[in-house]
């Protein structure tokens, strides 16, 4: 199958005030915005949500564990039990152009995103080896960062890693 591209929309969005992965930027759903950057790559492209609330989004959904604290990194641990490969974004990245996704896929894995002063560790390229110490990451509530530790940075522009946590940042 090559690399799973996988949309996380796991989160609460408690800042953003609604759900973010639903929310539109330019009439489009940010998932979809994501999910169709990795499309134009050459992805075949899922949701990690923990239930199926995006089920009307059209995109297979793969439902992230219920075990074990709510982390970020729940939807990576699952997809890992899904493909030899992953290619992951949050679904908060409405700006991600398929370039972004074919630099990440250039090289061997991992990879992480870098926009030249910050990591973005859930802008991520994994292979399915890596399934353990994400589970670890995640079960012990560490930071997702600490996934970027041992991943190959991949310089990418800052408008394009522009994370939207609040509706004003979107507006």
């Amino acid at each position: 199958m090559g690399v799973l591209g996988v949309v996380l929309a796991g989160g609460l969005s408690r800042r953003f005030g609604e759900d973010k992965a639903l929310a539109l930027v330019d009439g489009v759903p940010m998932a979809l915005r994501v999910a169709e950057a990795m499309r134009a790559a050459g992805l075949h492209v899922v949701l990690a949500a923990p239930d199926d609330r995006l089920a009307c989004l059209g995109l297979p959904l793969l439902i992230e564990p219920d075990d074990g604290p709510r982390h970020p990194l729940r939807g990576l641990w699952a997809a890992l039990g899904e493909a030899e490969e992953v290619l992951c974004a949050p679904c908060d990245l409405p700006w991600l152009p398929a370039e972004a996704i074919l630099a990440l896929l250039e090289g061997p894995a991992p990879t992480v995103g870098f926009d030249g002063a910050r990591v973005h560790p859930l802008l991520t390229r994994r292979r399915s080896a890596d399934r353990p110490a994400v589970e670890a990451l995640w079960r012990q509530g560490a930071p997702a960062r600490a996934l970027a530790e041992d991943a190959r940075r991949v310089l990418l522009r800052a408008l394009w890693l522009q994370n939207v946590n609040t509706r004003a940042a979107l507006d």
